[in-house]
């Protein structure tokens, strides 16, 4: 019962760390609460389990931190630093473990059933935030955060995901209804990028869902394809026409101007005049790469120093990309953030464990929805590092669900069953 608890304390202090910014309560509560209770967790099951605790990946978790920790080292970065850095980078491997080595299945099926009901909440939240204070990227996403704007974009991504994997496996249209609510949450966030994202990824599952489960859904494939592009230009039309800066009116329900799209991408991407603080992405990215490899040979491949970019009241320094580098916008990618803290070599430990995990699920692969949305889920994680945010490498409602899919996936395999992976299904 105990177990229980710390697991639905944990999972609440995620989802709900927007209502504590909310009410202004101290963050600590989050902060420390968070990784706190996750050491509880895996101390419990390293007790529990002795000799017998399966560690999956561990090498790769292990050359990361020591490359993290060197960084440190060398660049004299504070040990409080460091430890945030580790926390927003492996937190999630730690519960990962706990859940892999975890025995009941009633436990784990009645954790999964705790988050479906957490995700789920974010539907009428959203709806609440869009009543009471309009269209907007701040002041309320879902319970999850107040002022991290991208979570508007890639936390439904990652759910739109899921549930049209769903949908291709089990052809029920309540997924259909639940994709609309989370596009919704996006457009009510008032994010451009889902005009773009969410099309992508939905072509994306359509794509992988032919090649791998030709042979067995052959009979209205047609159909699904159909859906697929149907819905694509349904979310990029809704989005248009109701985000401001998409249409030429610059209000709600403006016409919809394919042309004045075009352009505004095209301005919007492209830094122009602008100076360096207010460099957009592309040129960030191709700036930061470049400022990598001019470093000597020690800077280029351990970074500035892991914790560098660690935000926090505690530190002398602000720990912000502005501050640090002098670049706002342009800089806020996760592979830009992890270049720059642990260099080339941490990067690379840290993006090609992501492939392994890719290469490893796809040589599994079963016909089963959950498989497939861990393979696209994999995708947005790298579209979101390398063009986007860093929201999926730092919050636990994105990286720590993926590991929770992660886990079912591999509990399924240790135990020759689709017992695991069912519990996913809303």
């Amino acid at each position: 019962m105990l177990r229980l608890v710390l697991h639905y304390l944990y999972w609440g202090l995620i989802f709900c760390t927007g209502i504590f910014q909310l009410l202004d309560l101290n963050s600590a509560i989050y902060k420390i609460g968070i990784p706190l209770v996750s050491g509880i967790l895996f101390t419990y099951t390293f007790i529990a389990k002795g000799n017998q605790l399966k560690y999956p990946f561990v090498w790769w978790i292990i050359g990361f931190v020591g490359v993290a920790v060197i960084s440190s080292f060398l660049n004299q970065i504070d040990t409080f630093s460091l430890l945030y850095f580790l926390i927003y980078t492996v937190l999630s491997y730690s519960y990962f473990i706990v859940l892999v080595n975890e025995t009941s299945p009633l436990l784990i099926s009645r954790i999964v059933s705790f988050i479906k009901i957490l995700i789920l909440i974010q539907i009428p939240a959203i709806f609440i935030k869009f009543l009471l204070i309009g269209q907007t990227e701040h002041g309320g996403i879902g319970t999850l955060s107040i002022n991290a704007g991208s979570v508007s974009t890639i936390f439904p991504l990652f759910l739109i995901t899921i549930l049209f994997c769903l949908y291709l496996f089990e052809n029920k249209s309540k997924y259909l209804f639940y994709i609309l609510c989370f596009s919704l949450f996006g457009i009510v966030g008032n994010k451009r990028a889902i005009l773009i994202f969410i099309p992508i990824v939905l072509f994306i599952c359509g794509l992988l869902f032919v090649k791998l489960e030709r042979r067995r859904y052959f009979q209205g494939l047609i159909n699904k394809i159909a859906l697929v592009c149907v819905m694509g230009v349904g979310v990029f039309y809704l989005t248009a026409r109701t985000n401001k800066t998409l249409n030429p009116e610059h209000r709600i329900w403006g016409s919809f101007d394919l042309n004045y799209i075009v352009s505004y991408v095209d301005n919007y991407t492209n830094s122009g005049s602008n100076d360096k603080y207010q460099m957009r992405r592309k040129d960030g990215l191709i700036y930061f790469i470049n400022y990598t490899l001019k470093e000597n040979k020690e800077e280029m491949l351990f970074g500035d120093g892991a914790g560098k970019l660690i935000e926090s009241k505690y530190n002398a320094r602000e720990g912000t990309m502005k501050n640090e580098y002098g670049v706002r916008y342009g800089g806020r990618m996760a592979l830009i953030w992890l270049l720059l803290q642990v260099g080339v070599l941490g990067t690379l430990i840290y993006m090609f464990f992501y492939i392994r995990l890719f290469s490893l699920v796809l040589k599994k692969y079963k016909s089963n929805p959950v498989y497939l949305s861990f393979l696209v889920l994999t995708i947005v994680f790298f579209i979101d590092t390398i063009i986007y945010s860093n929201v999926f490498l730092r919050y636990e409602y994105l990286k720590g669900l993926y590991f929770v899919l992660l886990g079912l996936i591999l509990l399924d395999q240790k135990y020759n069953t689709n017992y695991f992976s069912k519990l996913v299904h809303f």
